[in-house]
């Protein structure tokens, strides 16, 4: 059926509620005892309800789509240290389906390698998710942080994944899990608490 038809008889069915004068019937069992918060209460008028069938799912009518990147790692998220001339690289990327879960705890981990260069200046690539919970954490550790990023939310591909606590969402494969394991643990219990003591 389409959407149109569905609409046009759902409306017919409404008029015929609206018009006075419409012959008594028997109240519908579907509203029998619903009581006062409808406001049907000791209706009488006869509900008609249009039959639900399958909806048309084709490709051409796609009103929009919305899609985004996850850039997923076989061995879990790159999180190490890189040096790179003078600079110091801290990767931190590659969470699958985990980023929104995992951003607190890998901010954590990528932050402790910054400290650990005795740096007090630190920049950060992009402003995802991840970059941003980053860049918290390290101006929490007393670090002085810069942001680049081509484009800020709601711009940015995060803004356009799922936003829910799914950790251990394609975080790496199986052959990797056991050496992966104690880092994961370690990223989830804190990015828990994280999310605990923000939104608790």
């Amino acid at each position: 059926m389409q959407r149109r038809h569905f609409l046009k008889s759902s409306a017919s069915a409404l008029s015929l509620l609206s018009i006075g004068g419409v012959s008594a019937a028997e109240p519908s069992p579907s509203l029998a005892g619903m009581g006062k918060n409808t406001g049907l209460s000791g209706c009488n008028l006869p509900v008609v309800i249009p039959p639900l069938v399958a909806m048309e799912a084709r490709p051409d009518r796609i009103i929009q789509m919305n899609v985004c990147t996850r850039p997923f790692r076989a061995m879990g998220p790159r999180l190490e240290l890189e040096r790179l001339g003078r600079k110091t690289l801290v990767h931190n990327y590659g969470h699958g389906g985990s980023g929104w879960s995992l951003s607190w705890g890998t901010g954590r981990l990528a932050v402790d390698m910054a400290l650990a260069t005795g740096v007090q200046n630190i920049a950060v690539i992009g402003c995802g998710a991840v970059g941003l919970t980053t860049a918290i954490v390290a101006q929490q550790a007393g670090l002085d942080v810069i942001i680049y990023a081509k484009q800020r939310p709601p711009y940015v591909r995060s803004s356009f994944a799922t936003g829910v606590w799914s950790p251990e969402s394609r975080i790496c494969t199986q052959e990797y899990a056991a050496e992966f394991a104690g880092r994961w643990e370690s990223m989830t219990r804190y990015s828990r608490r994280k999310y605990q003591v923000c939104w608790g």
